[in-house]
């Protein structure tokens, strides 16, 4: 459904977070106005992989409330509410709304692991002193060891015994 026409300076936003059936919305700007696609699929990947390979403090990725916003310019926020059991963000680095979803995986991803190792002390996806990234990899968004180039999982399928 095509979003609604507002100003340059509103924001959007829907807040998404564990329900029966995954990830889903659990507030939203307005009865209809879905969130875009591809970001929805690209927290749900991301809060799939963030159960396993976190070192540091013990987190609950279940209680996580993901926001997502669009700005009048149709770019994204992405953010996690204070109400959670890790402190709210909201980031925006100008993100298309219309995104790739590899180019959306890897964002969510990017975001999620700035803002739990800046702030919350949590290395994740980590092994060993080793942090994966999430790189695109023939089109697919994937984590890579840094030091190997080794694709480890495509984002979204980590498991605690991946080998690497």
């Amino acid at each position: 459904m095509p979003l609604p026409t507002f100003g340059a300076d509103d924001l959007l936003v829907w807040r998404l977070g564990r329900t029966v059936s995954g990830i889903g919305v659990i507030d939203s700007p307005g009865a209809g106005i879905d969130p875009p696609a591809v970001w929805v699929d690209a927290i749900t990947a991301v809060a799939s992989d963030l159960r396993v390979l976190r070192y540091g403090r013990a987190i609950d990725p279940d209680r996580l409330v993901w926001e997502l916003a669009i700005t009048g310019d149709d770019t994204i926020v992405i953010g996690w509410g204070a109400t959670g059991p890790v402190g709210g963000f909201r980031v925006g680095e100008g993100m298309p709304a219309a995104s790739s979803a590899t180019t959306a995986v890897i964002a969510v991803a990017d975001i999620a692991q700035t803002e739990l190792g800046g702030y919350e002390f949590v290395q994740w996806p980590c092994r060993g002193g080793r942090v994966l990234r999430a790189r695109d990899v023939g089109g697919v968004a994937v984590w890579l060891d840094p030091r190997t180039a080794r694709v480890i999982a495509p984002v979204g399928e980590l498991r605690a015994d991946a080998s690497w």
